[in-house]
């Protein structure tokens, strides 16, 4: 077999990047789908006339883990992309030693075009990345909310005036511990065999 070049590998780890990239357009989509279904689920049993209290514990805790899931699968997808951002950058800058203006993935044609926060009309420098990061987060937030509120209408717990700040700040507070507990066990990537540049 022929021995793959430097110039083939960084295309190989373009094009990994970029299946990386195509491929968590569609898991988001999975998620968009399973927890507009389940908003939409929740909604009708609490509007309808039947009273289904074990209906909406189950949707409301469902929706919870399913957004859970989601801004995991956010933080996930972030991480991976920036070690290929950070070794594509690697490439071309310390193994093929490509001049910084001739760099492909790390140069602009000028930082300040189309970079206006206040203009309606004109572009930005904000990370689509991190925003899909903060609307899971929000969202994930928004169902912990829900159960937690159910929980304390049931049982009686609104007794002072600050329980809804109290159900927010318990819902915040559940999803970073969770997103602390969780992912140190199974949910981790397996890269314990993959070497470490530390670039």
């Amino acid at each position: 077999m022929k021995e793959m070049t430097l110039e083939d590998r960084y295309k190989t780890l373009i094009e990994a990047r970029n299946f990386h990239y195509d491929n968590f357009n569609k898991w988001m989509t999975y998620f968009y789908v399973a927890i507009g279904a389940l908003f939409v689920g929740y909604c009708t049993i609490i509007s309808s006339d039947k009273s289904l209290p074990q209906v909406e514990y189950l949707l409301s805790i469902l929706g919870f883990i399913v957004s859970l899931l989601w801004y995991w699968s956010a933080k996930g997808y972030y991480y991976w992309n920036i070690n290929f951002i950070n070794l594509i950058n690697y490439y071309e800058e310390t193994l093929l030693k490509f001049d910084e203006k001739e760099r492909v993935y790390f140069v602009f044609a000028n930082k300040e075009t189309q970079n206006n926060y206040f203009s309606p009309l004109s572009g930005a420098n904000i990370s689509t990345s991190k925003i899909a990061i903060l609307f899971s987060f929000i969202i994930s937030t928004v169902w912990g909310f829900i159960v937690i509120n159910k929980l304390f209408s049931d049982y009686s717990y609104n007794c002072c005036c600050f329980s809804t700040l109290l159900q927010v700040i318990i819902s915040l507070a559940s999803v970073l511990i969770l997103s602390y507990l969780i992912p140190v066990g199974f949910l981790k990537s397996d890269n314990k065999r993959f070497y470490d540049l530390k670039l």
